[in-house]
C-alpha cells in the first residue's frame, strides 16, 4: 500500500511538473511570440516620451531559431507630426548573439530598402536639432575601470543599403540637394586583423551618380579606394556660387576618379591621386545670357597630401573657354554680378590666425582654342571685339614661385594676330613685370567706334603692326612700342571728346610708301596711388600726336631726305633783290612735298618787322643822297659820313642810325618798304608757278595784326594742314 501510494504521489507530482513546464514553455512561446508586437505597439504609443518624436512601425516580426529580426515600414516623423524625418520600407538583421558571449559582435546579413531622410538647415539650426538636445545629459564622469576587460570585435557581413534616398534643403538659400538609388553592399568588415572592405553606389537627385569602394586592415592601419564621379550635374553647387556671384543658372556635368591610399595610424600621409573632367560647363547672367563657361576642361593630378598642404598635377587643360566681358556705365558686367558681402561683427582676437600656405606644383596649363566677347556699352554705339583662338601654355606652374612666365596667342577680331610672352612676380605683380607681346594684321576700322568717339574721326581702312616690350621694376614703368601703321585713311572730323590731331599727324608721318613708323616710349611712377597706366599711355600718345603737328618738320624732313629747317622757313636779307640758291632749294622741296602729299595744304606766311626794316631802308636813301653829294663810298669813308649827317641834321651826339631815320623822308622809307616786300612775294610766287603752274602752296601776304612780325627779319614762315581741314572751316563759316 504504502509503496502504491509513494508511487502515485511521485507520479502525481511529475504531471504537476510536467504541466506547470509545459505552462512556462507556453508563457514564455507566447511571451516571445507576442513580444514584437508588443515592442511595435510600446513604441507607436510611446515614441514620443522616449525620443521626443512620433514615430510608427508598421510590423516587427523575429525569429528566434535563426536570429533575425524584420522591421516594416518605419517612419519618424518632423515636429509637425505630417513630414517624415526618417524612415524604411524594410529592415533585415541576422545575428549570432552568442558571440557576445567570446566579445565578438556578429552580423551575418544587414539590409536596409528603400531608406529615407532629409535634413534641412535654416540657418545654423537642423531639423535633428531637438534631437540632439533630447537626448542631451549632464556630463557625467565615469571613473576609470582599471579591471583589463577583452576588447570586442566586430564580425560584420553582407551589409546592405537598396534603393536610399537622402534629402538636404537649405532654407536660407532655398535651395535642395537629393541624393537617389543610394545601394551599395559591403560583403564583410572585420575589425581585429582582417582586411575589410566597402563597396557603395547611389544616384544624385540633380543627376549623374557616385561610386566607392573602401579596403582597410584593421591591423595594418592600411587603407585604399577609389571614389567614382559620373556625369555629376553641376548645378548642384549654384545656390553656394549665387552667394557670391548672381548667376541665373549653371549646366554642365563632372566625370571624376579619385584614388586614395594612406594608414590610419598617419593621417597625414593620406596619399590622393586621379582625374577630373568637366564637361559643357556655362553660367548665365540674370538676364539669362551666357557669360562664363568652357567645353571641356581635365585635371590630372598626379599626387596629393591634402593634410600637409601639397598637391602636384600633371596638367590642366581647358578646352574652348568662353567669357562674355562687357563693360557697363562705370562697371564691367562681372563687377555688377557680385553679390555685397554681408557685415559682420570681427571678433577680437590676441592672435591673428595662420593659415599654411598650399604648395601646389603644376607640370603644364593649356588653354586651348578659348573665345572672348567684348563689349563696351559706355559709348553712343555699342562698341563689339571677338577675341578669338585664344591659346596659353605654361609649364612648371607653382603657386609658391616669385616667378610665373606665360605664352600666349590669339586672333584679334578673326582676322588680326596677337603673340604675347609675360613673366610676372603673382605675389607682388608691381615689382617686376616682364611684357612681350607683338600685334600683326591689326584692322583699324575695327576699332572705328573708339576713334570717332573719342577723336571725331572715322578710321576708312588701314592696318597695324604694333610691338611692344614693357617691364616694370619696383614699380617703376618703362614701355618701348614700335608701331607701324599702313594705308591708313580716315574720314572727317566731326566732334569727338578731344581734339588731337590724329588725321593730320598720321598724314605727316606717311613715309613714301603710305606707311607711318612710330616709336613712343612709355615712363611713369607706379608708387603713387594716383597714377592711372590708361591716363600716361594716353596723354604719352596725345603729346606725341600734338608734337608732329605743331612741330612736322622732322617728320617731313626725313621724308625727303631734307633738313628739317629747309621745311620750317625761308629767310631773306634786305637786299635781297633775286631767290639765292639756299631759298630755290627750300622752294623745290615744298613742290616735291607736294607731289608725295597733295592732300596736304602748305602755306607761307610773310613775316617782317617794318620798324626794323625802316633803319635799313633810311640808312639806304641817306647813303645814296650822300654819295650823289660827294661822289664817295660813306663805308669807306665814315668819319666824313659822320660829319655830313651832323651838318644836316645840325645836331650833335647822335647814332648813326638816327641821323639816317631823322634825314630820310618817311614817304619815302614806306614806299621802299612795300616795293621790296612786293618784290620778295612775286620772286616766291612766280618761281613756284614756274616750276608747277597748278601748284596749291599758299603764299600769304603781310598781316599787321600778326604778333609774330614782331622782331623779325624777312621771312617766309611755313605751316602745313589737311585741305579738307580748310574746306570744312569755310563751309562752317559759309552757313554761319
Amino acid at each position: 500500500m504504502g509503496t502504491k501510494e509513494e508511487k502515485h504521489k511521485t507520479g502525481k507530482w511529475k504531471r504537476i511538473s510536467l504541466i506547470v513546464l509545459l505552462s512556462l514553455i507556453v508563457i514564455v512561446v507566447v511571451a516571445l511570440a507576442l513580444a514584437p508586437g508588443f515592442i511595435k505597439n510600446y513604441i507607436n504609443k510611446n515614441s514620443v516620451e522616449l525620443s521626443g518624436r512620433t514615430i510608427t512601425i508598421e510590423k516587427i516580426k523575429y525569429n528566434y531559431f535563426t536570429s533575425t529580426l524584420q522591421v516594416y515600414n518605419m517612419a519618424m516623423y518632423e515636429q509637425n507630426n505630417t513630414d517624415i524625418f526618417v524612415g524604411f520600407d524594410t529592415l533585415f538583421l541576422n545575428m549570432k548573439p552568442l558571440r557576445f558571449l567570446k566579445h565578438e559582435i556578429n552580423v551575418q546579413q544587414f539590409q536596409l530598402v528603400n531608406p529615407y531622410s532629409q535634413v534641412i538647415q535654416t540657418d545654423t539650426l537642423f531639423n535633428f536639432t531637438d534631437l540632439i538636445e533630447f537626448f542631451a545629459t549632464d556630463e557625467v564622469v565615469i571613473e576609470e575601470d582599471t579591471t583589463a576587460t577583452e576588447p570586442y570585435r566586430l564580425d560584420l557581413n553582407l551589409l546592405e543599403i537598396k534603393n536610399g534616398r537622402v534629402k538636404y534643403t537649405d532654407t536660407e538659400l532655398e535651395n535642395t540637394i537629393e541624393m537617389q538609388d543610394i545601394s551599395f553592399l559591403i560583403p564583410q568588415i572585420y575589425w581585429g586583423g582582417e582586411e575589410s572592405s566597402a563597396d557603395l553606389a547611389f544616384s544624385v537627385g540633380h543627376g549623374g551618380s557616385i561610386s566607392t569602394t573602401f579596403d582597410y586592415n584593421s591591423k595594418t592601419g592600411e587603407l585604399t579606394g577609389e571614389v567614382d564621379l559620373n556625369k555629376l550635374a553641376m548645378n548642384i553647387a549654384l545656390p553656394y556660387m549665387q552667394e557670391y556671384m548672381d548667376f541665373k543658372a549653371m549646366t554642365g556635368t563632372l566625370d571624376a576618379k579619385v584614388n586614395f591610399s594612406g594608414n590610419s595610424d598617419k593621417p597625414s600621409d593620406l596619399l590622393l591621386s586621379g582625374t577630373a573632367q568637366v564637361d559643357s560647363l556655362m553660367f548665365t547672367d540674370p538676364s539669362g545670357r551666357e557669360v562664363l563657361g568652357v567645353a571641356k576642361a581635365i585635371m590630372e593630378l598626379t599626387s596629393s597630401k591634402p593634410l600637409l598642404f601639397q598637391a602636384e598635377v600633371g596638367k590642366i587643360e581647358i578646352t574652348e573657354p568662353y567669357v562674355y566681358f562687357a563693360l557697363i556705365d562705370s562697371l564691367s558686367n562681372f563687377e555688377k554680378m557680385m553679390v555685397p558681402p554681408e557685415k559682420e561683427t570681427v571678433a577680437d582676437t590676441t592672435e591673428s590666425e595662420k593659415t599654411e600656405p598650399y604648395d601646389i606644383l603644376i607640370d603644364k596649363f593649356v588653354i586651348d582654342n578659348g573665345l572672348i566677347d567684348f563689349s563696351d556699352q559706355r559709348l553712343q554705339e555699342i562698341f563689339n571685339y571677338e577675341l578669338s583662338q585664344v591659346d596659353v601654355d605654361m609649364d612648371s606652374l607653382s603657386l609658391n614661385s616669385n616667378w610665373l612666365e606665360i605664352n600666349s596667342s590669339m586672333k584679334l577680331n578673326k582676322r588680326g594676330n596677337l603673340e604675347a610672352e609675360l613673366g610676372w612676380n603673382p605675389y607682388d605683380p608691381f615689382q617686376h613685370i616682364e611684357l612681350n607681346y607683338v600685334l600683326s594684321d591689326f584692322q583699324l576700322p575695327d576699332i572705328n567706334i573708339y576713334s570717332k568717339h573719342y577723336a571725331g574721326l572715322p578710321i576708312l581702312f588701314g592696318d597695324m603692326y604694333y610691338r611692344n616690350q614693357t617691364s616694370i621694376i619696383n614699380k617703376q614703368l618703362n614701355s618701348e612700342n614700335e608701331l607701324v601703321i599702313r594705308n591708313v585713311e580716315m574720314g572727317r572730323k566731326s566732334g569727338g571728346l578731344y581734339d588731337v590731331p590724329i588725321k593730320l599727324a598720321l598724314f605727316i608721318l606717311k613715309d613714301k610708301n603710305g606707311d607711318v613708323n612710330l616709336d613712343i616710349p612709355v615712363t611713369g611712377d607706379l608708387s603713387d596711388p594716383k597714377t592711372d597706366v590708361g591716363k600716361i599711355v594716353w596723354n604719352t600718345f596725345k603729346g606725341f600726336m600734338g608734337k608732329i603737328v605743331s612741330s612736322p618738320f622732322r617728320a617731313l624732313g626725313n621724308l625727303l631726305g631734307a633738313d628739317p629747317k629747309e621745311l620750317e622757313e625761308i629767310t631773306l636779307v634786305y637786299s635781297d633783290t633775286t631767290l639765292t640758291r639756299k631759298q630755290i632749294r627750300s622752294l623745290d622741296l615744298l613742290l616735291e612735298l607736294e607731289q608725295q602729299k597733295p592732300e596736304l595744304l602748305i602755306e607761307m606766311q610773310y613775316l617782317n618787322d617794318r620798324k626794323l626794316e625802316r633803319f635799313d631802308v633810311a640808312s639806304q636813301i641817306v647813303q645814296n643822297n650822300y654819295t650823289e653829294k660827294t661822289d664817295k663810298d660813306p663805308i669807306r669813308n665814315r668819319k666824313d659820313y659822320q660829319e655830313y649827317l651832323k651838318n644836316e641834321t645840325q645836331l650833335d651826339s647822335l647814332v648813326v642810325q638816327d641821323y639816317e631815320r631823322l634825314l630820310a623822308p618817311q614817304t619815302e622809307v614806306d614806299s621802299v618798304i612795300v616795293a621790296r616786300e612786293n618784290n620778295r612775294l612775286e620772286m616766291v610766287q612766280n618761281y613756284l608757278k614756274e616750276q608747277n603752274d597748278s601748284t596749291t602752296i599758299r603764299v600769304l601776304e603781310y598781316k599787321d595784326e600778326e604778333v609774330l612780325n614782331i622782331g623779325s627779319r624777312p621771312l617766309f614762315k611755313i605751316s602745313y594742314k589737311l585741305a579738307e581741314d580748310e574746306v570744312a572751316v569755310e563751309d562752317s563759316e559759309a552757313n554761319q
